[in-house]
């Protein structure tokens, strides 16, 4: 009896300690570009807002959902990004990214966007880049271009808020 109490005891401990070590631990991320960056990233497992590296890297790729594409995988680009968008901002422009589909699909247009630097403040990311336009294999245009994204935090991830084009 005495030791059914005490390995019951152990066991009530363990758990209250991994479940209370769990809610602490940082979470690391690993980017498939460690090698360019310094290591990975950490971030809060209660965060409301998190690191300005961590929000250009996610916003980069956000970026590069929306811009890089090819007729074959316009539509899956495009229902990526859909996905990030937060209600809101599906609902005033993720239905006309749909509906441009049909058309690019069946163009041959393609584009992609080479990333030249971003900065981040609070919740909002500046993307600079060259965007590089193909109709079959002819290059029609070759344009800085600079994306502006802005998040809003659900649960500490991170979903577009606001996506735009600035003026240059």
């Amino acid at each position: 009896m005495f030791c059914t109490l005490l390995l019951a005891g152990m066991l009530f401990y363990m758990m209250t300690s991994y479940v209370q070590l769990a809610g602490n631990m940082p979470t690391r991320l690993v980017p498939y570009d460690l090698h360019v960056l310094e290591g990975p990233v950490e971030v809060g497992a209660r965060a409301s807002h998190t690191d300005g590296e961590y929000l250009s890297q996610i916003a980069i790729a956000d970026v590069q959902l929306h811009s890089s594409w090819t007729p074959a995988n316009v539509a899956s680009q495009y229902g990526r990004f859909q996905n990030r968008m937060t209600p809101a901002l599906y609902a005033r422009a993720g239905t006309d990214l749909q509906a441009r589909v049909p058309d690019l699909e069946g163009s041959e247009r393609s584009q992609a966007l080479f990333i030249e630097r971003s900065e981040a403040l609070d919740d909002t990311v500046r993307v600079y880049g060259r965007l590089r336009v193909w109709h079959g294999s002819d290059l029609v245009e070759d344009d800085p271009i600079v994306y502006r994204v802005r998040y809003s935090f659900s649960n500490g991830i991170p979903y577009l808020a606001a996506f735009s084009v600035e003026e240059q």
